[in-house]
C-alpha cells in the first residue's frame, strides 16, 4: 500500500484539505491518504486542542474511501519534527511505502527543515502546486482551490458559517464545541 502523508495543523480542516487529499488519490500515486494533525505548531502558534483537530479531521473524512486520520502526533513528542514521525509512521506501517505531501513552497524550504534529504528517503515527496509558490524542477500536481484557516476562523468569530469552505460535518463540530467564537 502507498500511503500519502498528509500532515499539518487543521486548524480547522477545510475543503482545500480534502480536494488536496482527492488529487492525490487521483493521480495514482497513492493508494491511501492519512491525515496527520500536528501536535503543537511549528512555529508555536496555539491552535485548536489536538483533540478538537483530530475530530474534525475525522468528521471531514468520514464519508471518503481511501482516507483516514492517524493519531500518532498524540502518542510522540518528536517537537514537530516530520523525520521523527515519519519514522514511527515506518515502525507502524512497515510493509507500506510511504509519501509526504508536500506543497511546492516546501522545495524552497527544505533546508530550513531537520534532515529533508532523509525524509524524502523515507517518504519521497509528492508536490502539489501552491498558488504564488515558484515552480520546481519535478513533476507536480495541481493545486486545490485555495482556502485560509484563519479566513474560516474569522468566519466563526463574526457568527457566520462559511459553509463555502468547510464540510456541514466540521461546521457542525464546530457549532457544538464552541471553537473559534472567541477570535481565536
Amino acid at each position: 500500500m502507498r500511503i500519502g502523508v498528509f500532515g499539518g495543523t487543521f486548524d480547522p480542516p477545510h475543503l482545500g484539505h480534502l480536494e488536496l487529499a482527492s488529487i492525490a488519490l487521483e493521480s495514482g500515486l497513492v493508494d491511501r491518504v492519512m491525515f496527520v494533525p500536528c501536535l503543537r505548531h511549528a512555529l508555536g502558534k496555539a491552535p485548536a486542542g489536538f483533540e478538537h483537530r483530530f475530530a474534525m479531521c475525522k468528521a471531514l473524512v468520514e464519508v471518503e474511501g481511501n482516507m483516514e486520520v492517524s493519531d500518532i502526533e498524540s502518542r510522540l513528542d518528536t517537537g514537530g519534527r516530520t523525520l521523527d514521525l515519519l519514522k514511527a509512521l515506518g515502525r507502524e506501517f512497515p510493509d507500506d511505502n510511504l509519501r509526504l505531501l508536500a506543497g511546492t513552497d516546501i522545495y524552497h524550504e527544505r533546508d530550513r527543515w531537520y534532515r529533508f534529504d532523509e525524509v524524502a528517503r523515507l517518504a519521497p515527496p509528492i508536490y502539489v502546486e501552491r498558488l504564488g509558490a515558484d515552480s520546481i524542477p519535478h513533476e507536480t500536481l495541481a493545486a486545490p482551490q485555495e482556502v485560509s484557516s484563519q479566513e474560516i476562523r474569522r468566519a466563526v468569530f463574526e457568527g457566520r458559517v462559511p459553509k463555502e469552505w468547510i464540510t456541514e460535518a466540521v461546521a457542525a463540530y464546530i457549532a457544538r464545541h464552541h471553537l473559534y467564537e472567541d477570535g481565536t
